[in-house]
């Protein structure tokens, strides 16, 4: 599993591309949500666990609230990654046509939970690579069961979905058997995992385990079988990995004998074969984002490569298995040629790309325009996105607490933001960013408000809509 110079080479040429594309990709949403977490640290927080804070803190705290120092972790995360995947991978060609999938690419420079539950899992699946081929030899030194414990537990403190490391990982030694050599140390790596995962539960514990419901609830609440759903997120899988992920994956399952005697393809046969089943299943019974599935992919490649050696010889899977990458490397293109002139065929209102480019500049307007105001008041919005965005810019952003349905249609779910309930009422003089006029309900008691500005959103002539400045006073204030 060694890696050469020339691929230590090619992957610090891929981090500082990744560094290149930090600094001029737009941020999206949930990246400097993040960033608003890691200003005030914490054990946990309500969406998610707290390493995607960590990181972004630590990165911050060295160089600075900037995009890039925001974005760090996961261009080292996602050099990471792919060093692993190259190192796990024998022989490595179908882990170089992997580097130019939207993964390794765009997202490769996006911090958000899968950075470090991407990071860790990879660790985790070194780990146990290392680990079995230790088995293989006779022994597992007690410090293995150690630095796994932690990897795990890192794991969980960057997302939820770690846990499904536990009934892989666990598969992977009940196929090696000899359970003498490991079951003490299996369990001892499991009490040092749940410790290190431990300030989820502590922040958890005095809220009536309401976030982790909250998540329980996102991801396992709904259980009733859709084929249109189903069709999604496959369709999701092979914009951002192709085909071979998908077509390969009965093969896996049929020729799952012959890697059971490799300390490391068994490893890579459970880590994704189980929650890749898992996921299939799940968007089958209900909606499943398309990044969930995201870290079993780490796994797969050492397996694909096994299929594509036994092939190659033939001339037509010489020709098919690049071309299963065609969809994933036509993304990249056109998102590149999109970023920098935008495409003309692409309808201004499904045009997500240029929304979120325009968003992020209207937020730099609005901070120009308060700056010269001569008051200085909390601006009150309606979702976690605007809130993130806005205080990224030094504005004192902050998102209404969950609204009820019959009262207005516009509403989006509970954030960490919301968990101080916030309303305009509570301020007797506060500015409002809206689409239009806020609901009559929101503005009780004050008196009829002043428009200071609008900020369209266009995506090229077209005006998609547009976010008014109210200034609001209360009427017993303004007497």
């Amino acid at each position: 599993m060694r890696l050469t110079r020339a691929h230590y080479l090619a992957i610090l040429a891929a981090f500082a591309v990744y560094c290149l594309l930090a600094c001029v990709v737009p941020p999206m949403d949930d990246e400097l949500y993040g960033w608003c977490w890691a200003v005030t640290p914490q054990l946990s927080y309500y969406d998610h666990p707290p390493m995607t804070a960590y990181l972004i803190w630590l990165t911050t705290a060295v160089f600075g609230e900037t995009l890039f120092a925001v974005r760090l972790p996961a261009c080292l995360g996602s050099a990471f990654v792919f060093g692993a995947i190259l190192c796990l991978t024998q022989p490595k060609r179908v882990a170089w046509w992997l580097l130019f999938t939207p993964m390794f690419t765009f997202g490769a420079v996006l911090i958000t939970p899968d950075t470090p539950l991407l990071v860790f899992w990879t660790a985790y699946v070194l780990w146990l690579v290392k680990t079995h081929e230790r088995l293989s030899a006779g022994r597992i030194p007690t410090h293995y069961w150690l630095i796994g414990g932690i990897l795990f537990g890192c794991g969980v403190l960057g997302k939820y979905t770690m846990g499904l490391a536990v009934p892989a990982g666990f598969l992977t030694f009940a196929l090696a058997g000899q359970s003498r050599k490991w079951i003490v140390g299996y369990v001892v790596h499991g009490i040092i995992a749940f410790t290190v995962a431990s300030p989820i539960l502590i922040y958890n514990i005095p809220r009536d385990f309401v976030p982790l419901q909250f998540q329980w609830n996102h991801s396992m609440g709904q259980n009733e079988l859709s084929f249109k759903r189903f069709g999604e997120f496959m369709g999701i899988q092979m914009l951002l990995f192709g085909t071979m992920p998908l077509v390969l994956f009965p093969w896996v399952i049929v020729h799952s004998r012959k890697f059971l005697a490799n300390p490391r393809l068994r490893v890579c046969l459970c880590m994704y074969g189980f929650p890749f089943a898992f996921f299939l299943y799940k968007a089958a019974r209900g909606p499943l984002e398309g990044n969930w599935a995201l870290a079993c992919f780490v796994a797969f490649w050492p397996l694909a490569a096994v299929w594509y050696e036994s092939v190659k010889d033939r001339r037509f899977w010489q020709i098919a298995a690049p071309a299963s990458f065609a969809l994933p490397w036509a993304v990249v293109a056109i998102l590149a040629v999109h970023l920098a002139y935008p495409l003309p065929f692409v309808p201004s209102a499904a045009d997500r790309v240029t929304r979120q480019t325009v968003k992020y500049e209207i937020t730099k307007q609005i901070r120009d325009f308060l700056a010269n105001q001569p008051e200085k008041l909390p601006l009150y919005v309606d979702t976690y996105q605007w809130t993130a965005l806005l205080r990224f810019q030094g504005i004192d952003a902050r998102q209404i607490a969950r609204l009820d349905l019959r009262q207005i249609a516009r509403v989006t779910r509970e954030s960490h933001f919301t968990q101080i309930p916030e309303a305009i009422t509570d301020s007797e003089v506060a500015w409002v960013l809206w689409e239009g006029t806020p609901p009559a309900h929101l503005t009780a008691g004050f008196a009829e408000p002043t428009r200071l500005e609008i900020f369209p959103l266009m995506i090229g002539n077209d005006i998609v809509t547009a976010f008014w400045l109210w200034r609001y006073e209360k009427i017993a204030a303004k007497r």
